[in-house]
């Protein structure tokens, strides 16, 4: 019996309270300063990108918040782990997600003042299509600072190789260095595996023809960044979801989102000469290039194929079963 003189809210009701209370900022982050824009009382302010200075300023507001902020390098680290402690909500927005935003808007001028207001404006207006975002463990964050760690020094070693190639420049030391740099930081990975209990999940990634190391230690930490619902939502995570611009007409062409880890899609890209080795990826590979399809698309897609394979065997806890014939 409902007591005289109270309102009873159901569940929506209560949660679009919540959010009606929240305080929406955007807030743009570089390495020594945060620029902050508060949405709900139009105001700017610039925090030091500081542990004890964004504890206390986020202790200073009297109610939830909800923080818009761009994902860089590791600068972002401390504030969403700050807010994230205090129990606030927050959205880490991809910077080519951003750019097309303010394409959209038509916001051609590019600062950290303009940057944070068009972060808060883009929460306002996409929350209820964002997802909130939780902060790995130490270790998780650990493990794909080493995975993309290691791409940087496979990308400088190309480069090196590639520039001297044809020269009398002695650079086998050089080389013989970088490769003893990968065998560390390859080390480092092989224990953080271990340590965070994804061992069996890495050795599953690793049945896949094609997939290597590098490849298998990637997939499974993207993996455990999130609880996926389907294979669909693993890929768009990656960035490996296809996309195309239609109106009236005109079809344009079709574009990956590249939403995800940029090393992520290079390592899958890569995979693909591995995985040609297995008769049915190069009869898939082969069907996509007669349909049209250009060399890099069709490897690219047999990269998001493999992904989609790495991610049923861990959801059902198999290994992969070679096929006698093509599917």
């Amino acid at each position: 019996m409902r007591a005289p003189g109270f309102t009873v809210l159901t569940t929506a009701e209560v949660i679009v309270a919540k959010r009606v209370e929240e305080i929406i900022l955007g807030i743009d982050v570089a390495k020594d300063t945060l620029e902050v824009f508060d949405w709900t009382h139009e105001r700017r302010q610039v925090i030091p990108n500081e542990a004890a200075a964004i504890r206390a300023w986020l202790k200073g507001f009297p109610g939830p918040l909800a923080l818009s902020v761009e994902a860089t390098s590791d600068y972002h680290f401390t504030l969403v782990d700050e807010a994230h402690a205090l129990g606030h909500t927050v959205y880490l927005i991809n910077g080519l997600q951003l750019k097309k935003y303010r394409e959209a808007v038509h916001r051609g001028h590019k600062s950290d003042p303009d940057d944070a207001w068009l972060l808060a404006r883009f929460l306002d207006a996409e929350r209820k299509n964002l997802r909130p975002f939780t902060p790995p463990c130490a270790k998780a964050r650990r493990l794909w600072q080493e995975i993309k760690r290691r791409g940087s020094v496979v990308t400088k070693r190309q480069d090196l190789q590639q520039s001297l190639k044809g020269t009398n420049i002695a650079h086998r030391g050089l080389l013989r260095e970088f490769a003893q740099v990968l065998l560390q930081i390859e080390k480092n990975i092989q224990q953080l595996i271990q340590s965070l209990g994804w061992a069996e999940d890495y050795r599953r990634c690793l049945t896949i023809p094609g997939v290597g190391p590098a490849n298998a230690a990637a997939l499974v930490c993207a993996y455990h960044r999130a609880a996926f619902a389907s294979a669909d939502q693993f890929i768009a995570f990656l960035g490996l979801d296809v996309r195309r611009r239609t109106s009236g007409r005109f079809k344009g062409q079709q574009k990956l989102t590249k939403r995800g880890e940029p090393e992520l899609r290079r390592l899958l890209y890569c995979a693909h000469k591995a995985a040609r080795s297995y008769a049915p990826f190069a009869l898939y590979r082969e069907r996509l290039l007669e349909k049209g399809l250009s060399k890099i698309a069709a490897n690219m897609a047999l990269g998001r194929k493999l992904a989609r394979i790495a991610f049923a065997l861990i959801s059902h806890q198999q290994t992969f079963t070679k096929q006698a014939t093509a599917y």
